[in-house]
C-alpha cells in the first residue's frame, strides 16, 4: 500500500514540473529573476532553499502566480500534500481563467479531492474543464473527478453505522501495519509490519494470538519466511496451515514482488516455494487471498495485458498439487486504474477489494462484488465514513461477519504518517449475505488414542461438490473446516487403513451459526470394527432412497474398492415407533436397497450380508425426538 502511495506522489510531481510555462505572469524583473534561481536550485535537488527563495518573490509579488506553482510541485516531491494544497488553490485563484494554467486547476482539484475539499475540487475541476476543453485527459478525467465528488458529498449526508477502534499498542507496535489475517476461531492473527518508511527498513509478517481478553505481542511468523530482503501481504487459510505471501528481490524470483507458498506441518511452517509461472509473472504480483479452504487464490499484478495498472486474477489449486494459469477476473472488476487488496469472504459468495478508479470518496475506496471467476456484479462502494477521502484498504472480515479489520493513515499529509490497524462492528449494510462458523478439534486413533493426520472434507450433499478439504495436523490431530448456512452438508474423515467417519450438517435455514467443537476417533479396519452412515435419507416409512444420499453410497464405495478384501454387514435400524414387524422389515428392506445400489456400481454381492434390526438395537431415548432420529439409522460393520 505504501509503495502504490509514494508512486501516486511521484507521478503528480512529474505532472506538475511538465506544467512550468515559458511566459511567466509578471514584469517585475527582480521576480523573473529569481524565480529562474530558484528553478536551478530545484535542479540541484536543494528543494528547501528553493522554496524558500520563492517564498520571498511571492511576499514582494504576490500576484505572480508561477512561484505558487513551483513550491507546490517541490512539496508534493516532499510529500507534503496539504502544503501542496494551499499553494497550488493560491495560485490558481490569481488568474482563474488562464488556459496555460489549466493542468495547475486540475492539480489544485486533484488535491483538494484528496483531502476530501469536495466542493473546492469541483471549482478548481470546473475551471480546467472551462479553459482546457481539447486536452484529452481534462476532458476524460475531469468529468470523472466532479462525479466523484458528487458521490462523495451525498455519502457524506447518508453515513452508516461506524466506529472505528485502533487496536491496542502492543500490536500496533510497528511504524507501519497492513494486511491484518485471522485464523476461523480469531484466536490467532498474522500482518505485515515495517519499523519505518527508509530503503533499509525491512517488511516482514508477524504473528499474534488473542487469550480471550487481550492480544499477545507479535513475534516473527518464521525464520524459514522472513529474511533480509521484504516479505509481507499474506493470506491464510482458515485453519492456519497454508500461509501465501508476497516475497520480493529472491534468487527464485520471477519478477520484483512474487507469491510463495507455505504449508504449517506439525507445527512449523515449511520452506517456502514459489508458486510458480502459471501464477507469478515478471511483473509485481502481491496482495494474495486465499479461500477459507485455500484452494482459490485471488490476487493483485501489474502484469501486461490486463485493463489497468493493477488487476485483480484468481488461479486453483490443482489435485497434482499445481496450481492453474491466472485468470484476469474481468472489466467488471478491473478498471483502467488499480484494483488491489482483494479479499475473498468465508461464505465464498463475495469478493471485497480496493479500487483508485471506481465510483469513490479518495484515493483507494474499498468496494465490494458478488460472483465467481469472471462473472461479476457491478461493484458497489462500501459507503461513507468506512470509506473516506483517505487511502482505504486491507479489509478483512470474520467467519460470522461481526468483524472487520483495516489498516489506515494515522495522517495522509505526508507520505511518511504512520499505518495502523482498527477494528469494527460490521455494519449491516456491508455484511455478506450468509455467515459462517467453524468446526475445530482432534482426530485420534480409538485405540491407541494418538493424534492422526486424516482428511476432512466438507460436501454440499445435494451437489455433490467438495465445499472444504483440509487435513488434520500430525503432529497433534487439530482441524478446522468452515461451515457456511444454507445448505446440507456431509462431513467426511478419512484416512488410509481406518474406516471412515461421516456427520451431517444441516444449515438450510438461516441460524445464529455457532462454533462446533468435533473430535473424532476413527477406528482401524478390523473385524468387528463399526460406523454410522450418517448421510443415508429415505423417504418416510420407504425404502427409496433420497439423491443427497449419492454422497456417502460413494464414499463407502470407494473405500470398499481401497479395501478390497473387507466384507461387510450392513444393518438397518429404525425407531420404536409402529408396528414391530413393520420397522423390522423396515429396516432389512433399506439395508437391501442401499446393497442394491453398491452391488450396481461394481461391489461383488459376496462381500456383502445384510440384516434388518428394526428397534431392538436403539442408540439413543426414543420418548425424544432427537433420539428417534439418531436410532433410524444405517450401520456397516467389518465381517
Amino acid at each position: 500500500m505504501k509503495s502504490i502511495f509514494l508512486f501516486t506522489l511521484c507521478c503528480i510531481g512529474q505532472l506538475l514540473w511538465a506544467q512550468t510555462t515559458s511566459t511567466l505572469h509578471t514584469k517585475n524583473k527582480k521576480s523573473i529573476a529569481a524565480y529562474k534561481q530558484a528553478e536551478l536550485l530545484q535542479q540541484q535537488r536543494r528543494f528547501n532553499d528553493a522554496i524558500n527563495l520563492l517564498d520571498q518573490v511571492i511576499k514582494k509579488d504576490p500576484t505572480f502566480p508561477e512561484p505558487y506553482f513551483k513550491i507546490g510541485g517541490m512539496l508534493l516531491t516532499m510529500g507534503n500534500k496539504a502544503s501542496a494544497k494551499a499553494y497550488f488553490c493560491k495560485g490558481a485563484d490569481i488568474l482563474p481563467n488562464e488556459k496555460s494554467f489549466a493542468g495547475a486547476y486540475f492539480t489544485a482539484g486533484e488535491l483538494c479531492w484528496l483531502q476530501g475539499e469536495y466542493e473546492n475540487a469541483k471549482v478548481y475541476f470546473n475551471r480546467a474543464i472551462a479553459v482546457h476543453p481539447n486536452d484529452k485527459k481534462i476532458q476524460e478525467q475531469g468529468p470523472l473527478y466532479l462525479k466523484r465528488c458528487d458521490f462523495a458529498l451525498d455519502q457524506l449526508q447518508h453515513p452508516i453505522p461506524f466506529t472505528a477502534e485502533k487496536l491496542p499498542p502492543i500490536v500496533n507496535a510497528f511504524y507501519i501495519h497492513s494486511h491484518p489475517v485471522l485464523s476461523a476461531d480469531q484466536k490467532s492473527m498474522v500482518f505485515t509490519a515495517r519499523k519505518g518508511v527508509g530503503y533499509n527498513d525491512d517488511e516482514n509478517m508477524y504473528w499474534c494470538t488473542w487469550n480471550g481478553t487481550q492480544w499477545s505481542a507479535p513475534v516473527s511468523i518464521s525464520d524459514k519466511i522472513n529474511t533480509l530482503n521484504n516479505e509481507g501481504t499474506c493470506t491464510m487459510s482458515l485453519d492456519g496451515s497454508i500461509l501465501v505471501f508476497v516475497g520480493c528481490s529472491r534468487k527464485d524470483g520471477l519478477g520484483d514482488c512474487d507469491l510463495y507458498i507455505s504449508r504449517k506441518i506439525a507445527g512449523e511452517w515449511s520452506t517456502p516455494q514459489n508458486l510458480g509461472s502459471q501464477v507469478n509473472s515478471n511483473a509485481w504480483d502481491s496482495h494474495p487471498s486465499l479461500s477459507s479452504d485455500g484452494r482459490t487464490l485471488y490476487f493483485t499484478s501489474g502484469r501486461a495485458g490486463g485493463y489497468g495498472s493493477a488487476d485483480i486474477y484468481v488461479s486453483y489449486a490443482l489435485e497434482d498439487g499445481t496450481w492453474s494459469k491466472a485468470k484476469n477476473l474481468g472489466n467488471t472488476i478491473n478498471s483502467k486504474g488499480s484494483e488491489t487488496s482483494p479479499f475473498w469472504h468465508a461464505s465464498g459468495d463475495r469478493l471485497y477489494f480496493t479500487s483508485d478508479y471506481h465510483l469513490g470518496m479518495g484515493s483507494d475506496d474499498l468496494f465490494y462484488s458478488e460472483g465467481k471467476d469472471t462473472s461479476w456484479t457491478t461493484p458497489v462502494n462500501l459507503g461513507y465514513p468506512i470509506n473516506t477521502h483517505l487511502s482505504d484498504g486491507t479489509l478483512y472480515i470474520t467467519i460470522d461477519n461481526k468483524k472487520g479489520y483495516f489498516s489506515r493513515f494515522e495522517n495522509q499529509n505526508n507520505y511518511t504518517s504512520k499505518v495502523f490497524l482498527y477494528s469494527f462492528d460490521l455494519p449491516k449494510a456491508i455484511q455478506p449475505p450468509i455467515a459462517s462458523t467453524y468446526a475445530q478439534g482432534h482426530i485420534y486413533d480409538l485405540v491407541t488414542k494418538k493424534p492422526l493426520s486424516a482428511t476432512i472434507e466438507l460436501i454440499d450433499l445435494s451437489t455433490q461438490q467438495v465445499i472444504q478439504k483440509v487435513s488434520s495436523d500430525a503432529k497433534d490431530g487439530t482441524y478446522t473446516i468452515v461451515i457456511t448456512e444454507g445448505k446440507e452438508y456431509g462431513l467426511y474423515i478419512t484416512k488410509s487403513g481406518y474406516l471412515y467417519e461421516s456427520l451431517y450438517f444441516d444449515y438450510k435455514e438461516p441460524v445464529n451459526v455457532t462454533p462446533v467443537s468435533l473430535d473424532a476417533y476413527l477406528k482401524p479396519a478390523a473385524s468387528g470394527a463399526n460406523i454410522t452412515l450418517n448421510n443415508i435419507f429415505f423417504d418416510v416409512n420407504s425404502v427409496k432412497l433420497q439423491d443427497k444420499s449419492t454422497t456417502e453410497l460413494n464414499k463407502l464405495i470407494a473405500w470398499m474398492k481401497e479395501n478390497p478384501n473387507v466384507r461387510i454387514e450392513l444393518g438397518g435400524h429404525t425407531d420404536n415407533v409402529g408396528n414391530e414387524l413393520f420397522n423390522k422389515n423396515l429396516s432389512l428392506n433399506r439395508a437391501k436397497a442401499v446393497s442394491d445400489y453398491l452391488i450396481s456400481q461394481g461391489i461383488s454381492a459376496q462381500r456383502l450380508v445384510i440384516k434388518g434390526y428394526g428397534a431392538g438395537a436403539p442408540v439413543a431415548d426414543n420418548t425424544t425426538d432427537d433420539g428417534r432420529a439418531r436410532n433410524r439409522r444405517l450401520e456397516i460393520k467389518i465381517l
